[in-house]
């Protein structure tokens, strides 16, 4: 341990290496509620891509497993230990906005800076990174956005997940060499400006990689004018909630682009959580008493008459579908207009972790279905939970969809899972049950995006993969990692 130790602060400096247990036990675990804690043996901080690489190259001659983290705000253990030991790599001392090239409409940074960090500066220049990566944004970092396909925090319906809009990666592969990808794979390429060319899409393999294929140090972004004109508005609509809105959704991508921003869906649950008893928003009063579903959109537009008119198609399907439109004001009952004018979008998710009070946390089985497929999922959950009715009352947990985000093109995001009690007798029950709804999703077709620990392990253990691409992964991640380093047991890899 004396050695290594050494060979880590000659790599970073020794202020920047810890082996403190309580720094090490601050590592050992994420917000999700159901994990053990693993303790790292190592906690390292590097400042720049040659020291990162020199960790990992430390790493592979002592044979010492590496995780790396950003934020630290993974719902599913993507960013601590899974087996016992090792070095967690902390990246958010690199959080520097590198370059803003309004020619290209790009933005390159250092992979540990966050989503609010970069967005803020985005916001004053008139421009913004389209979607604003995961809810957490305000504490979770590029590099970890891109690793699990980020859609939570606003844009995903106009713009799908952020990992849609890299075209460059810096990316420090296991055994320590350092690759560029995408437009900067070519030494002539001297402004990162697509992904797409120079032969196979290999910066791919590392967007929502989860961590197994290497370690991002620099992202090159695209980045958009944000328009000048928007509408937000929000509807009541009539149960079941979750069939009326997949019609409107599936209505307004058939009448192709109507500048829809965000649009988001609220079953009737979340709604009495967001009525005041649970939670204190501005918008708040308007809801108390209401137990339907909510559905809010916002729509952005470049000129007002255009404005208008995607309005009247969009409120139309709404209202052809049983929505009834609530107030304009934040405090009518608006959501809409908080989410996008109030920087809602990295706020509301905070809430709904704590839905039950203080110590409970959330056990996600978040994933993507087609629209046409968000009702039948509903019903699964529906009955899963009547199956482990017994168990969920021994546990004290909640289970369902908070929210079901309308998506790129015809995808939906369902936020799903657990809320549990954060309590050491609990935590053998807790992860049971989450567990199982993982395969309940996994086998109905849901198709999870943010995998971590547990959901990756899921998919191997549901037989989710035919063997030849599953075989397919191991090669890829046997050639990368021969010493099998970074992220040790994700995929049972």
């Amino acid at each position: 341990m004396g050695e290594v130790l050494r060979a880590l602060e000659d790599a970073v400096g020794s202020d920047y290496v810890s082996v403190d247990d309580f720094v090490l036990y601050t590592y050992s675990r994420g917000i999700e509620g159901a994990l053990e804690e693993v303790m790292p043996e190592y906690v390292v901080r590097p400042g720049s891509t040659d020291e990162v690489s020199r960790v990992v190259k430390v790493a592979n001659k002592y044979k010492v497993p590496i995780v790396p983290r950003g934020g630290g705000c993974c719902l599913m253990g993507g960013s601590k230990p899974i087996e016992k030991g090792g070095i967690v790599i902390d990246m958010t001392r690199m959080n520097r906005l590198l370059d803003i090239n309004f020619e290209a409409m790009t933005v390159s940074v250092e992979c540990g800076i966050t989503w609010a960090k970069l967005n803020t500066v985005l916001f004053e220049k008139g421009y913004y990174t389209g979607t604003l990566g995961p809810g957490s944004g305000m504490s979770a970092t590029v590099g970890g956005g891109l690793s699990h396909h980020s859609v939570g925090g606003g844009g995903a319906t106009k713009y799908g997940t952020c990992s849609e809009h890299c075209v460059a990666l810096e990316v420090v592969l296991p055994q320590g060499d350092v690759v560029q990808t995408g437009s900067n794979a070519s030494v002539y390429i001297k402004e990162p400006f697509c992904r797409l060319g120079l032969g196979p899409d290999l910066l791919s393999i590392f967007l929502g990689d989860n961590g197994i294929f290497g370690i991002k140090t620099k992202a090159t972004l695209e980045i958009f004018p944000r328009p000048e004109y928007h509408e937000c508005k929000t509807f009541v609509v009539e149960n079941p909630g979750d069939i009326n809105v997949a019609k409107i959704w599936l209505e307004w991508r058939k009448m192709g682009d109507l500048g829809i921003y965000d649009s988001q869906y609220l079953p009737p649950l979340t709604v009495v959580a967001y009525s005041g008893l649970l939670t204190e928003f501005p918008f708040i009063p308007a809801w108390k008493g209401i137990d339907k579903g909510i559905l809010w959109y916002t729509i952005e537009a470049y000129t007002e008459d255009e404005l208008e008119e995607k309005v009247r198609l969009a409120d139309g399907a709404v209202k052809r579908h049983g929505g009834e439109e609530l107030g304009e004001k934040i405090e009518d009952g608006n959501i809409a207009r908080w989410h996008y004018e109030k920087h809602g979008f990295w706020q509301n998710w905070h809430a709904l972790w704590n839905i039950a009070g203080p110590g409970c946390v959330p056990c996600s089985t978040e994933h993507h279905v087609p629209i046409h497929r968000m009702p039948d999922m509903f019903r699964a959950f529906e009955k899963w939970e009547e199956e482990n009715r017994s168990l969920l009352e021994k546990a004290g947990a909640f289970s369902g969809v908070s929210t079901t985000i309308l998506c790129g093109h015809t995808t939906v995001e369902v936020d799903s899972g657990l809320v549990v009690w954060d309590r050491p007798e609990l935590r053998s029950l807790n992860k049971q049950l989450w567990i199982s709804q993982m395969h309940m999703v996994i086998k109905n077709g849901g198709m999870p995006y943010m995998t971590g620990e547990l959901y990756s392990q899921a998919l191997v253990d549901a037989a989710a993969f035919p063997e030849p691409y599953f075989e397919l992964l191991r090669t890829l991640k046997r050639t990368l990692d021969p010493n099998r380093i970074l992220s040790p047991g994700k995929y049972r890899l």
